[in-house]
This record gives structure tokens, sequence and C-alpha cells, in this order.
């Protein structure tokens, strides 16, 4: 019948909430030591997993379509990107991203000019 039919299988999008999104650290070599929750909805009850892209947090599975979150405790020098995925179909259903900020500023960033002169 055309491309009705694409549209109409879902107008409600899975969304995945993280809580806090920002964790600050008072120096930037100071891994950040939180504990976050994950939140999801979805556009169709199913089995998820969330996946991120730093190693020491591995892929994760839910047992149940009842479960809508997960708590863990989280200590990185880096932002974490967490994505939703659909257990059977592996299709990523959503995304959220924890960042990262120091409250130093590096020394870098201060120096506007360069330190020479030829004047």
């Amino acid at each position: 019948m055309g491309p009705r039919n694409a549209l109409a299988a879902s107008n409600e999008e899975s969304t995945l909430k993280l809580t806090p999104e920002i964790c600050i650290t008072g120096d930037e070599n100071q891994a950040c030591e939180i504990r976050i929750e994950l939140q999801w909805r979805l556009a169709k009850n199913e089995l998820v997993c969330i996946l991120s892209d730093n190693n020491a947090y591995p892929k994760w599975c839910s047992e149940s379509p009842e479960q809508h979150e997960i708590t863990m405790n989280v200590s990185t020098l880096s932002d974490i990107h967490f994505v939703l995925v659909s257990k059977e179909t592996n299709q990523t259903l959503a995304g959220a991203k924890l960042k990262i900020t120091s409250t130093s500023q590096p020394q870098v960033r201060r120096r506007y000019r360069n330190p020479w002169s030829l004047f």
C-alpha cells in the first residue's frame, strides 16, 4: 500500500535517561566516582541490553521486559557513552552520555599568544 505503513509502525520513540548526566571532579587527572541510574522507556516492551564505550563496563542485558532501570557505580576519567539496544535484534534504540568535567582548567587554555615575540 505504500510508505504509510512504515510511518505507522511506531510514533513513540524509545528513550534512555541518565541521572545524573554530569560528574564534576576537582582535577582532570582525578577519576570521577559516581552512582548513576539509567532509565529507559521503550516503544514496545522487549528485552534490552546496555553497552558502553568503556571496557570497564561490559554489556548488561535485562532478564525481564518489565525492568526499566539499572543503577551502577562508575569510576572513570573520561566521558562514557551508553547505548540501549534490543536484545533480540541488536538494533540501537537510544543513547545517553555521562560527561566528566573538572573544576580545574588546564594550563594550556590560558595561553592565548605565543610565548615568544619578534618585536
